[in-house]
């Protein structure tokens, strides 16, 4: 069944592109049971985005309890801030830190007026709930210790569902600063929390793939194992037989629609 031999003509069963594409149909069929849409992160149904970002705000300031942090207040100054930075990735296609020509999320800031001793953002788009985008905020060190900074004192957030790419999405811009001792801004505490963050630093420990990785591995995995058998169908002569050559573009098809499937709306955060 696993071990390459004469009996098996060097082609363990297990590892035969029928073998293979069975594998894939039943890694197909876990993926979109345990939420094709959930991770493809198109547009939030049944919430509100004034509701998801307050939620954010509250699930945040709940972590930064748990270390016995100041809970932050929300900033209106910071959160139309976010606002004009999630309008402008939609308007001009881009999801960085950065825009096309340069514009960067303090520039927002202090176009709404705040004055600042320091500022953060973070982005996150694919999500579809606060919970789920939180978490993945805290499984990466640079994010947590965006969350959990005690020097932010105040936060705004943005949320919005537009296309990005071609595909449609929802995305996150929290916004974090602490005001300069010149600056004195309105604050309102937000009926379900406040939250916080530090400028992200741009590395790979900001890039994630929450819960689309390990289907990622197995697929390559697979999908390396079909195109090994096709080279041992082609050195023993296999490839001119019509059954095997199809069974063999079968699972080459089945491929190519895993990967496509794994490939739509990504959720992730920078």
């Amino acid at each position: 069944m696993i071990v390459p031999h004469r009996g098996n003509a060097f082609r363990p069963h297990a590892f035969r592109h029928g073998s293979l594409s069975f594998y894939l149909f039943i890694l197909m069929t876990f993926q979109v049971a345990l939420g094709v849409t959930f991770y493809s992160g198109p547009e939030v149904k049944g919430v509100s985005t004034l509701q998801l970002k307050n939620e954010i705000i509250d699930i945040t300031n709940q972590q930064r309890a748990k270390l016995g942090s100041e809970p932050l207040y929300e900033s209106q100054t910071l959160s139309q801030a976010a606002s004009k930075k999630l309008s402008d990735m939609f308007r001009k296609n881009y999801w960085d830190h950065s825009g096309p020509n340069g514009e960067t999320a303090w520039q927002f800031i202090t176009n709404e007026g705040y004055e600042y001793e320091i500022a953060g953002e973070n982005l996150a788009r694919g999500f579809s709930s606060s919970q789920s985008v939180v978490k993945a905020w805290m499984n990466s060190p640079t994010h947590k210790e965006n969350l959990l900074n005690s020097r932010f004192q105040e936060i705004g957030v943005a949320v919005g569902t537009g296309k990005i790419h071609g595909a449609t999405t929802t995305v996150i811009v929290q916004l974090f600063g602490r005001p300069s001792t010149e600056f004195i801004a309105p604050k309102t505490t937000a009926t379900l929390g406040e939250s916080a963050t530090i400028i992200p630093d741009v590395s790979i420990e900001n890039v994630t793939l929450p819960s689309k990785a390990p289907y990622f591995i197995v697929w390559t995995l697979i999908f390396g194992l079909i195109i090994l058998d096709g080279i041992m169908l082609r050195k023993l002569g296999l490839d001119v037989s019509p059954k095997h050559l199809k069974s063999f573009r079968i699972s080459i098809a089945m491929s190519i629609f895993m990967l496509a499937i794994l490939s739509v709306g990504v959720a992730a955060i920078i």
